[in-house]
C-alpha cells in the first residue's frame, strides 16, 4: 500500500482531498463548524411574555396604583406558566445624580421582583436588575419603568430537530409574544384587582414642620401615619416658651390631631381632613395677663391640603383649613399676683390652620 501512495503521489492527494472533503460535508462537521454543541447540553429561550411596569418621579418602592390589574395578570400569568423563567429590568430617567438613578433603577426591579414573591412565585425563577438611565426614552415618564419578560428555556435535547433529524421538524415556537394588554382585553369577564392584592406597597409615614408658624415664632413639629389605603392620621404639636420680659411673655401649647382623605394614596397629591385643636396658654402683654381656665381652648375644623414629592424622601405640603374654636380664660393685673378682673369667653369662626410645611417621608414597609 505504501509502494502504491509512493508512486501515484498525484492520485494519493486528490484521495486525501476527496475525503477530507466528505467530512467536512457531514452532518457531524456542519455541526462542529456551526458551534453547535451535543445535544442535551445546549438551551434556546423564547420569549412569551411581555409588560410594563411605570413608576412616578422618585419612586421606587411601591407598584403604582395605575398598574394593579397588570400586576394582578402577572401573577396569573405566572402561576399558569410554572416552567417559565421572569426576568425584570428597572429603568430611570436621565434627573437626578447618575449614583442615584443607578440605585433607583435597581430598586424599581426589586420591588416588582418582591411582589411576585409575595403572591407565591418562586423567588429562583426571578432574575432582576437596574439598567441605569435609558437615554432612548420617548419621554422621562417612559424611562421610569420596570420592564418584564416571561422566558420560556427550551433544551435543545427535547426539542423534536435533535431526537430526529430526518423528520426536519421545527421546534416549537409561540406564534407570537404577548402582553398582558392584548391578554387583558382577550379575557371575558375582564379582570379586575382590588388595591389589597398589592402588598408592596409602603406606609406612609412622615415627620414635618410648618414654615407659616415658624414665621410667627411658633415651634412646631408633627407626624403623619397612614392607617388604610387612602386615610393617614396627622398629630401636630405647637409651642410657644418665650419670655420677652417682666410685661411681654407669650407661653402657649396647643395639639390640633387631624384625619386626611387621599385621592391618590397617602403621601402624594390632593387631601381633605378634618381636625380638632386643643390648646392651654398664658400670655402677658402690658397692663394685663391672660390665662386659659381649667378648661382649655377647644375647636374643631375642615381643610384642604396639596402634598408635592421633591425626590424619594422630601416633600413639600401645602395646607388650609378653617372651623370653630371657644375658649374660656380668666384676665388678671399683669404683676407679681395680680388679682383676677373677670373671666370672660370667646367664640371664634375662621382660619383654623395655615401650613406651609417640609415633609420628610419614611416609606416604611407595611
Amino acid at each position: 500500500m505504501i509502494r502504491t501512495l509512493l508512486a501515484f503521489p498525484g492520485r494519493c492527494h486528490h484521495a486525501v482531498a476527496c475525503l477530507a472533503l466528505i467530512f467536512l460535508l457531514s452532518p457531524a462537521a456542519l455541526k462542529a463548524q456551526n458551534g453547535n454543541i451535543v445535544p442535551g447540553t445546549t438551551e434556546r429561550d423564547s420569549v412569551m411574555m411581555r409588560t410594563t411596569f411605570y413608576f412616578s418621579l422618585g419612586n421606587g418602592e411601591w407598584i403604582e396604583r395605575s398598574d394593579y390589574p397588570k400586576s394582578g395578570w402577572l401573577v396569573r400569568w405566572a402561576g399558569a406558566n410554572p416552567d417559565a423563567r421572569i426576568v425584570i429590568r428597572g429603568w430611570a430617567d436621565a434627573s437626578g445624580r447618575a449614583v442615584l438613578n443607578d440605585t433607583l433603577s435597581l430598586r424599581r426591579a426589586r420591588t416588582v421582583r418582591n411582589y411576585l414573591v409575595r403572591k407565591g412565585i418562586a423567588a429562583e425563577r426571578i432574575a432582576y436588575a437596574g439598567a441605569g438611565v435609558d437615554t432612548g426614552a420617548e419621554s422621562p415618564e417612559k424611562a421610569r419603568r420596570a420592564d418584564v419578560q416571561g422566558i420560556v428555556r427550551l433544551a435543545l435535547a427535547d426539542a423534536p430537530e435533535v431526537r430526529a433529524e430526518t423528520e426536519k421538524v421545527e421546534p416549537p415556537v409561540p406564534e407570537k409574544e404577548i402582553t398582558v394588554e392584548e391578554q387583558q382585553q382577550a379575557e371575558q369577564p375582564a379582570l379586575t384587582v382590588t388595591p389589597e392584592t398589592v402588598s408592596s406597597s409602603p406606609r406612609y409615614v412622615a415627620v414635618k414642620t410648618n414654615l407659616a408658624a415658624w414665621a410667627g415664632t411658633i415651634m412646631n413639629v408633627a407626624a403623619d401615619v397612614q392607617v388604610s389605603e387612602h386615610l393617614s392620621v396627622e398629630l401636630p404639636i405647637l409651642w410657644c416658651p418665650w419670655h420677652i420680659g417682666s410685661k411681654h411673655a407669650i407661653k402657649t401649647f396647643t395639639i390640633q390631631p387631624e384625619a386626611r382623605y387621599w385621592l391618590s394614596k397617602p403621601g402624594e397629591g390632593h387631601f381633605f381632613g378634618v381636625h380638632a385643636h386643643v390648646g392651654w396658654f398664658n400670655v402677658k402683654w402690658n397692663r394685663d395677663r391672660y390665662q386659659d381656665t381649667s378648661r382649655p381652648l377647644l375647636g374643631a375644623g375642615i381643610s384642604y391640603g396639596y402634598l408635592l414629592p421633591f425626590n424619594e424622601h422630601w416633600a413639600g405640603e401645602f395646607t388650609l383649613g378653617a372651623g370653630y374654636a371657644n375658649m374660656r380664660y380668666d384676665t388678671y393685673y399683669n404683676i407679681d399676683n395680680g388679682a383676677r378682673i373677670d373671666t370672660r369667653t370667646k367664640n371664634y369662626w375662621g382660619i383654623t390652620r395655615v401650613g406651609l410645611s417640609v415633609v420628610y417621608r419614611f416609606n416604611l414597609k407595611k
